[in-house]
């Protein structure tokens, strides 16, 4: 391949280094996802696990209660109804309950299968308990848990037992003998490799398989046990990812051959290019002809350039009558880079030389049609109703969205129009040009259409971004930012069970601003984690605040986004914050997005917030990405329900259909719920008659300063 010079060979050399380096990463990467995704979901099991222990657990905790009130020494008929009570609201999987005065079983039930351990001493009889236990349970005075382990009846169970005390003395032991076949049958279902052992890696129940693949294990530790719950990370798994990865390089590869074939075809092309200039050069008039084309049409399209346009269009205005219109479409092809990204530049060539020839011979009624650059074009129609812009808009659009067969691809691409008027917007061609361009961009926007006529209000919001944007660093030093808050009723007591707050800026010379105006700048300009931190501190002062003037505190929630979850130390400074004000973490709830709650990265930051008492909640729930079956797996406590379905009561039986579903899932994982928005009786009643009382919304009360917060509590 001689035709190829040093540097081009060097540079896809480096290209073609740099790509397998990158894949290699990609594939290490990918493991270690399906590693964290597996570890994940075998944590998930494990809390299962020691849910459904705790649940045994609690019976014995019931029993040393009942021993402790009514003593051992009680109507033995008394003792007996407990225990049958007790046993009946246990689950099935109970082989027996045990009261020992003394450490002799005096009370058990049920007899049938259990006789052969009644008034044997569990002091004295080893059968009775694995070594040393019993002497462990009324040492440390807490629950204990023996087994997994063949009981003395046959079965394989665990002996779960607690000491009871008159004081300082030993009076005797209660326990529950649970078996562990629903246990291990659960975790089957779940997934039939998981296994359970013991420190010393010993089975304890599960699957254990011999097959290959990478172990991933976590830690069970519940009261005196330390287990590993194991499974393995099958090997297929690397090989999917590897052939995965080996795909992408292999079409890498083509593209790399293809523009290594483009680059040696366009050389030829290059040189007959130049022996065909060379020869028309002797002609002076065809020479003239080839550079007036070359200076105002587009090479590729044959269509005017930017500048013929620019030239011709400043014609067409200065010569215009004072009623003559023009109307100037720009538009773009969306997503355009990803085609140049993926199919190669020469494509990108090809579909905007097919889009162009489509466009110029569709018999649209313009009066000049240019390519400005990129993939960017722009139509000026003379005299054009404006009510018959969305036509010719749609016209544009339907002309590009034909599907395209280029090298073999089927394309479907679209585009965003931006529109200007003369004389309506401006005189002046850059004026119409920057306004229709800005309208583009307005149009990408948009979900209901593709096309936006420029307005002063967009203008307005653009300058005001930027003024936004040049001021944010000062207003957080100037403490121009301030929080009012709205009420969170039960509307079936009429109480006010929490509230939300929500940030204003109270600008200097624009007034109080809302949050919706200066939010997305803050996060373009890197601030949201320190203006998050300075709302949690203002509410933790402001609680502490209402608290020294006798209100009662009440739970705050506070909005929270998802790049506040990449602070260092967050947990650690949340604490602090909330030590230095004297508030319990049950004052605080954290709202997230639903697309911050489906980032599998940030539950151990939002495991840890519920460790620690405090509420997270899904705001605006339903309106993204999630569905309703994902709830079980986010590690939140509360629900939102978003206003979209709110309004809809009374108007949409979809809307009403998803908020019922909501409040029925809700209630049967345990969730909190509560509606925003609600403006309306109607909206209200539907609300309380479907089981969701706590509500939020200008049905009861707008967002409000802190001050008449107070005033409304003591009201």
């Amino acid at each position: 391949m001689a035709f190829i010079n040093k540097k081009p060979l060097t540079i896809i050399l480096g290209f073609l280094a740099v790509l397998q380096l990158s894949l290699f990463y990609y594939y290490s990467i990918s493991i270690e996802r399906e590693y964290r995704a597996e570890k994940a979901d075998l944590s998930s099991q494990a809390v299962t696990l020691t849910s459904n222990l705790e649940e045994k657990v609690s019976i014995v905790k019931g029993i040393s209660s009942f021993i402790q009130t009514v003593g051992f020494d009680a109507e033995p008929a008394l003792i007996n109804q407990y225990l049958l009570t007790a046993y009946n609201n246990s689950s099935t999987n109970v082989l027996n309950i045990v009261i020992a005065p003394d450490g002799i079983i005096r009370y058990l039930y049920p007899l049938s299968g259990n006789t052969s351990i009644l008034n044997k001493d569990l002091l004295l009889d080893p059968a009775l308990s694995s070594s040393g236990m019993i002497q462990e349970t009324i040492r440390s005075r807490s629950i204990t848990i023996d087994g997994p382990r063949t009981l003395a009846q046959g079965q394989y169970g665990m002996v779960i037992r607690q000491a009871v005390y008159n004081g300082n003395t030993f009076a005797g032991i209660v326990s529950a003998t649970v078996t562990v076949e629903d246990i291990a049958e659960q975790m089957h279902s779940l997934d039939s490799s998981v296994y359970v052992a013991d420190a010393d890696h010993t089975l304890l129940f599960g699957n254990r398989t011999k097959a290959a693949g990478e172990l991933v294990t976590t830690p069970i530790d519940i009261y005196n046990q330390h287990w590993l719950m194991g499974t393995l990370l099958p090997a297929q798994t690397k090989w999917a990812v590897f052939r995965s990865v080996l795909w992408i390089d292999i079409a890498c590869l083509l593209i790399v051959a293809f523009i290594l074939y483009f680059y040696w075809h366009q050389n030829r092309f290059n040189h007959e290019l130049e022996r065909v200039v060379n020869l028309r050069t002797r002609d002076l008039s065809v020479s003239q002809k080839l550079y007036e084309k070359l200076a105002h049409y587009d090479s590729l399209t044959d269509i005017p350039n930017r500048r013929y346009f620019m030239d011709e269009f400043e014609r067409l205005l200065q010569c215009s009558e004072p009623t003559q219109t023009y109307t100037l479409f720009f538009f773009d092809l969306n997503r355009f880079k990803e085609i140049n990204d993926t199919l190669g530049h020469s494509i990108g060539d090809q579909v905007i030389k097919t889009l162009a020839g489509r466009l110029k011979g569709a018999g649209l009624p313009f009066q000049l049609f240019a390519r400005t650059g990129g993939d960017e074009f722009v139509m000026v129609f003379s005299d054009l109703p404006q009510e018959k812009i969305p036509e010719i808009a749609g016209q544009i659009s339907a002309l590009i969205s034909q599907t395209l067969l280029i090298a073999g691809a089927h394309l479907s691409l679209s585009t965003s129009i931006g529109i200007s008027l003369y004389p309506e917007h401006s005189s002046s061609t850059d004026d119409l040009l920057k306004f229709a361009d800005m309208s583009m961009y307005q149009a990408k926007t948009l979900e209901n259409r593709n096309y936006f006529i420029f307005d002063w209000e967009l203008r307005e919001r653009l300058e005001q971004k930027t003024m936004i944007a040049k001021y944010l660093h000062s207003a957080l030093e100037r403490e121009e930012f301030v929080l009012h808050y709205q009420p969170q009723i039960n509307a079936v007591t009429g109480k006010m069970v929490g509230l939300e707050a929500l940030i204003r800026w109270n600008h200097p010379e624009k007034g109080l601003i809302g949050p919706g105006t200066f939010i997305a700048a803050v996060e373009e300009a890197g601030l949201m984690i320190q203006l998050t931190d300075w709302v949690i501190r203002e509410v933790c002062r402001q609680l502490c605040e209402w608290r020294k003037l006798g209100m009662p505190l009440l739970r705050t929630s506070i909005n929270i986004s998802n790049s506040w979850f990449y602070n260092r130390n967050l947990i650690e400074n949340l604490l602090s914050v909330l030590d230095h004000y004297g508030l319990d973490t049950e004052v605080l709830e954290f709202e997230i997005t639903e697309s911050t709650a489906l980032l599998e990265e940030h539950y151990p930051l939002l495991q840890q917030m519920r460790d620690h008492g405090i509420i997270v909640s899904i705001d605006d729930f339903g309106t993204k990405y999630s569905s309703l079956n994902y709830l079980k797996h986010f590690p939140v406590n509360k629900i939102k329900i978003d206003r979209t379905f709110i309004t809809g009561i009374g108007i949409s039986s979809i809307d009403e259909t998803i908020i019922k579903s909501i409040v029925y899932v809700a209630s049967q994982l345990g969730y909190d719920l509560i509606a925003e928005g609600v403006e309306t009786a109607e909206q209200l009643e539907f609300l309380v008659n479907h089981d969701c009382p706590h509500i939020q919304g200008f049905y009861f009360s707008p967002p409000l300063p802190a001050e008449e917060i107070l005033n409304r509590m003591a009201s």
